[in-house]
């Protein structure tokens, strides 16, 4: 496509915005972008041959009858007055004579306007062209939709844990940086759990990695069917989970955790002909709200995960500070 700009270089890419950038370098109509006075902004190709006889006219009037003139002024204001498409016959100046040509004026944003001019006893094909455009701007819209979807895809796949279908490590922590924020700004209470499974070391070694991993996945099916609305858990890595509660108090989270504690404890987990049976540590914190950041939020409870395995794992503790 040649486009004569005049100092609108946006213009230069709106036809390719429509998709249709293939078919206007091909098709024998004219077509033509303007500005609300009718001066040339973009055309085809066809229209280029046409501007060679007149190579120094910056206006659409200037290639038509003077009775058309009149004409095409008055329906290029009722388009950018309405907001409608218009139609006229309009006599071009084609081939060394005059020549009747069907135009459709069509209103783009911005006070420009799309003309499509074709020889009257080519009407049919006009029609076709109008058709072809529409349908060329519902596949882009279809296509849109459906690069949505796979970008929406992609999303999910890369915040998600491959083995637990947990959010992951990094997913997790946007969660808790998310509810930090809101916490300081409303003043809404916030806690989170640190979960570790206890001796995991000893389940991969006795029974294989394979087991292991499949341990884990089960698992996580209880944890996360066995936590509310809206608390959030995700794998934060190994065999460690980390539960963010919004709009809880601690008190909140220690039940919570004492319902998790016995519910893995009364777990029986079959993988192949093995039988596991597990148990959890786990470590609570209360967000001090606008008085710490999210990484000492997270020390604080990673800290008293590790006082509960001290004091003989199965078991929760709360970070008192």
């Amino acid at each position: 496509m040649r486009a004569k700009l005049d100092g609108n270089p946006e213009l230069a890419d709106l036809f390719v915005e429509y998709g249709v950038e293939a078919f206007l370098e091909s098709t024998n109509a004219l077509v033509i972008i303007m500005d609300r006075d009718g001066k040339l902004l973009s055309y085809n190709p066809s229209f280029e041959q046409l501007k060679q006889n007149r190579p120094d006219a910056c206006s659409l009037k200037d290639f038509l009858s003077s009775p058309s003139a009149v004409l095409f002024d008055e329906f290029l204001k009722n388009t950018l007055q309405e907001r409608t498409r218009k139609q006229a016959n309009l006599e071009f100046a084609w081939l060394n004579r005059w020549a009747d040509f069907s135009s459709l004026f069509i209103p783009l944003p911005e006070g420009r306007v799309l003309f499509i001019a074709e020889p009257a006893h080519r009407i049919k094909d006009l029609e076709t062209i109008i058709a072809e455009l529409e349908e060329t701007k519902r596949s882009l819209v279809v296509k849109e939709t459906e690069l949505q979807a796979v970008l929406a895809q992609a999303d999910e796949v890369s915040h998600t844990d491959a083995l637990t279908f947990l959010p992951n490590r990094r997913r997790i922590i946007s969660d808790l940086q998310h509810e930090v924020i809101f916490s300081d700004r409303y003043g809404t209470p916030l806690a989170i759990s640190m979960l570790d499974i206890d001796h995991f070391k000893v389940i991969n070694d006795t029974y294989g990695h394979m087991v292991g991993d499949e341990v884990l996945r089960k698992l996580a099916v209880e944890l996360r069917s066995h936590i509310r609305h809206p608390d959030v858990i995700g794998r934060y890595g190994g065999e460690e989970f980390l539960v963010v509660l919004p709009h809880s108090t601690i008190k909140a989270a220690a039940e919570q955790a004492e319902r998790l504690c016995n519910h893995v404890r009364s777990l029986m987990i079959e993988c192949n002909d093995a039988k596991v049976s597990l148990t959890v540590s786990i470590g609570i914190a209360q967000y001090k709200i606008q008085k710490e950041d999210w990484q000492a939020f997270l020390s604080r409870a990673d800290a008293v995960l590790y006082q509960a395995k001290g004091n003989g794992r199965n078991q929760w503790v709360l970070s008192e500070e």
